[in-house]
């Protein structure tokens, strides 16, 4: 049995490969999807501090990974509007 971490990043590497493919610029993918996924893991470890905690699942790992830096502030101020952690 595969836990969703793991499908999410087989699907985030799929992602980047067809985008890779697609445009020929396969270093700059390949770091966008890296920083996305540490920043998100960076992000949840700073605001654990302060009681607030993005969970990381399937979607929040895809979302990540496919939008870098800019998709887990889009997580953040997403899950701040809509008060998904209580």
């Amino acid at each position: 049995m595969t836990s969703p971490l793991s499908f999410a990043f087989a699907a985030a590497g799929a992602l980047t490969a067809f985008y890779a493919l697609r445009t020929l610029k396969l270093r700059y993918t390949i770091a966008s999807v890296c920083l996305g996924v540490a920043a998100l893991f960076a992000a949840n470890l700073i605001t654990g501090f302060l009681s607030f905690r993005m969970p990381v699942n399937t979607f929040t790992v895809l979302v990540s990974a496919v939008g870098g830096i800019p998709g887990v502030v889009l997580l953040h101020v997403l899950s701040a509007i809509f008060g998904a952690q209580r």
